[in-house]
């Protein structure tokens, strides 16, 4: 087991009432599983997953990452924990603008303290996501699939033992998007990283081991599936 999740309650305190997120959320994930995380707007999906990948604190309740407890964390001691174990992918790519597509490829490796072969790893990592014409090229000047490949090789770029993705191919359209999620299950395959994936996109998710579907802030399934098309 390389996550699990127990009794996780997450509110917010407004002036006059108490808004309830996410209730009594529980769950694991195994290592090498492919999770999807579905459900509508406003169902809590986003912030599960930043509870899980030690983003933010619930408000009671525990969460293990990796065989650690990050609910009792400190900010400094989760950051040491998502530098050494997990990886990010972004709806809207989070690239450092002012960096190159090598350089923000590198950066997990350089905090990591493994700046030795790092540029030769980018390179490595980029020329697998169909980018080694683009090494020295800033963010503005990709498009968005583009973006999202840097991001995809950077996610992958420190060996992570798991991956969050928050609406992966959100921001993509059909065929780049189709891209994207080949290329991160390819990778996913091929390094055996957990993988938990937050997505509107119900194709996406059926291609993943299983679906947790959240409505109102709560688990209303938890299902095995078998993919519709090959990885």
């Amino acid at each position: 087991m390389i996550l699990e999740a127990k009794t996780i309650f997450k509110t917010y305190q407004g002036v006059n009432t108490e808004l309830t997120v996410l209730d009594n959320i529980n769950f694991q994930v195994v290592k090498g599983e492919r999770l999807s995380i579905v459900g509508p707007s406003g169902s809590g999906k986003t912030t599960l997953l930043g509870l899980c990948a030690g983003l933010d604190n619930p408000t009671s309740g525990t969460l293990t990452l990796g065989g650690e407890s990050i609910s009792s964390m400190t900010e400094n001691e989760k950051a040491e924990l998502r530098n050494r174990k997990v990886g990010f992918i972004f709806q809207n790519f989070q690239l450092l603008p002012t960096l190159t597509a090598l350089e923000n490829v590198m950066i997990p490796l350089e905090l990591q303290g493994r700046s030795k072969g790092a540029s030769d790893k980018a390179k490595d990592l980029l020329e697998r996501v169909g980018l080694s014409g683009r090494h020295h090229h800033y963010p503005s000047q990709l498009s968005g699939g583009e973006q999202q490949r840097v991001s995809l090789a950077r996610a992958f770029s420190n060996d992570p033992e798991i991956l969050f993705a928050d609406e992966p191919t959100g921001n993509l359209d059909e065929e780049t998007g189709l891209i994207v999620e080949n290329l991160l299950f390819d990778l996913n395959k091929e390094m055996q990283t957990t993988l938990v994936i937050v997505t509107h996109d119900l194709e996406l998710a059926n291609k993943t081991d299983r679906i947790i579907k959240l409505k109102g802030g709560k688990i209303i399934s938890d299902q095995s599936v078998k993919a519709t098309s090959s990885i």
